[in-house]
């Protein structure tokens, strides 16, 4: 059964700092992305295709209802006397690191979202919290050009097998309407990565929160991603730089 993960907020985090003592992490699974209401929306989606006697496509869609679930660390320890626990999408701390961490508090325990160890400047983060608003916004623009680019290719190499010069081609086909259909595949795409950027800010906004506390200049420009390459040490595991970073 999935476990679903409320969105976080991190409205209320504060600064700590000491030595991590009484470690203890655990990798478990849970649906740190998709919600209740998206299970339920591919499930209605798997029931209508059923009903119109798309059977595969059903079944595809039924599949990833149920497969929502992603790997993370939870992690507990304490820090000064204070109880911290929370997700990490992967934790490379141990027992007597000194680190700074950004929490906030719960009922009986501080939630932790980030965690810095600045002796060697490794950090790690909420799953999915790896960029600031402006880094994340331009990343997505980015990728959105690469796939423009890529269908603009692959179309003007299609149209050049055929038996006309490619001018001829792109004349006889706008003329004929086809400029109408790229620019709404244009559109369909930018669509897309706009719902995708949309749906990965609430994880932004709590990034942008976990650096601030942590005192990294410039919250919104910080791209954790781009800031570790080339900065693997010997003891890293082979998820640094995907689940966690360098600062």
């Amino acid at each position: 059964m999935t476990d679903f993960v409320e969105h976080p907020r991190g409205d209320g985090l504060v600064h700590i700092g000491g030595v991590i003592e009484n470690y203890r992490v655990v990798r478990e699974s849970a649906s740190f992305v998709f919600t209740k209401g998206d299970q339920r929306s591919f499930g209605a989606i798997a029931i209508a295709a059923s009903l119109a006697g798309l059977g595969a496509q059903a079944i595809s869609v039924a599949s990833n209802a149920t497969a929502l679930d992603e790997e993370a660390d939870h992690v507990h320890f304490d820090i000064d006397g204070l109880a911290v626990s929370g997700w990490l999408w992967r934790s490379p701390f141990k027992e007597g690191d000194r680190v700074e961490i950004a929490a906030e508090w719960r009922s009986d325990h501080y939630e932790v979202f980030g965690i810095a160890r600045p002796a060697d400047r490794t950090i790690a983060l909420y799953p999915h919290c790896t960029r600031g608003k402006v880094t994340h916004i331009r990343n997505a623009i980015k990728w959105l050009i690469y796939a423009a680019i890529f269908f603009d290719v692959g179309v003007v190499a299609l149209s050049s097998t055929l038996n006309t010069t490619i001018v001829e081609y792109w004349t006889g086909a706008f003329k004929a309407g086809a400029g109408w259909v790229i620019g709404a595949i244009h559109l369909v795409m930018a669509f897309a990565v706009y719902s995708m950027t949309k749906k990965w800010l609430p994880f932004v906004r709590v990034a942008e929160k976990v650096f601030s506390t942590l005192g990294l200049p410039s919250p919104g420009n910080v791209d954790l991603v781009k800031s570790s390459r080339g900065k693997q040490q010997p003891d890293d595991t082979f998820e640094f730089g995907a689940m966690y970073f360098r600062y």
